[in-house]
């Protein structure tokens, strides 16, 4: 095997691992956010819960003030009633004039507790529509987070396996890497998070989009040896026969690294 070819199968596999460490790094950062996104759904489900309980809550403190008021009602009937019994007690008109305030005072009381009452009713009927309401909404959720939940833990098995899978293709190719050449793309890499290994196009730097010498693009395609790009500090390769992949950008996204004309 010539120089020229050995050094070509030593980029293609470079390149390759490049592939396979941004895909892990994509999955990985795609199981990271499944925990929080069933968070999310979680939360919306509990916020409705809560809705729901805390109108529960109130209509039920509501109804316990519709009940002391009907009882304060009954207290003004009786009170009422009796005064009006005593009528046959009268003996004078002033007593006559004062037990016809008494009654007008019953009757006043009795008057401010029924609306009183009234409102409560009223309140309390709008607190069960909301109940009834709430309660449909709380359902939709609990079903939704249910089924949420269960895709997202699919998609994070799934995502397991494809990554299981993706490290054991990675585990053969390591081996196949000239040790030098591996610390070297792990050191640029641990710089350059994605990108360690980068194509010439248009006599510009793959990486970091600057102009790559003439002389220096000559000894790339001629394939003798490693070269880096003196900005970065990238690895260098003609992209004739060794393509790159998809890159992944600072949100985690596969971006191709290509220079602009």
């Amino acid at each position: 095997m010539s120089e020229e070819t050995g050094l070509k199968d030593q980029l293609e596999q470079l390149v390759r691992l490049q592939e396979i460490d941004n895909r892990l790094v994509i999955l990985k950062g795609e199981m990271a956010r499944i925990p929080e996104r069933i968070e999310t759904a979680r939360r919306f489900m509990v916020e409705t819960q809560s809705q729901l309980a805390q109108n529960h809550a109130e209509g039920e403190t509501c109804n316990q003030r519709k009940r002391e008021k009907e009882r304060d009602l009954e207290t003004c009937e009786e009170r009422l009633s009796k005064a009006r019994n005593r009528q046959n007690e009268i003996k004078t008109n002033k007593e006559y004039q004062a037990h016809l305030q008494e009654i007008e005072a019953f009757k006043v009381e009795k008057g401010r507790v029924e609306e009183e009452l009234l409102a409560l009713m009223e309140r309390l009927d709008l607190y069960k529509r909301k109940e009834t309401e709430l309660a449909q909404t709380v359902k939709a959720a609990e079903q939704k987070f249910e089924s949420e939940q269960q895709q997202l833990e699919k998609q994070s098995e799934a995502l397991k396996a494809e990554g299981g899978g993706v490290e054991k293709e990675r585990e053969v190719i390591v081996p196949a890497v000239d040790p030098k050449l591996l610390k070297m793309y792990q050191k640029i890499k641990s710089l350059h998070r994605a990108w360690a290994v980068v194509p010439i196009r248009h006599g510009i730097c793959g990486g970091c989009h600057m102009n790559i010498p003439p002389q220096m693009i000559t000894e790339v395609r001629a394939r003798q040896r490693i070269l880096t790009c003196s900005q970065c500090q990238r690895i260098l390769y003609w992209p004739s026969s060794v393509e790159p992949p998809a890159a992944i950008n600072e949100a985690g996204s596969p971006q191709a690294p290509a220079a602009s004309s």
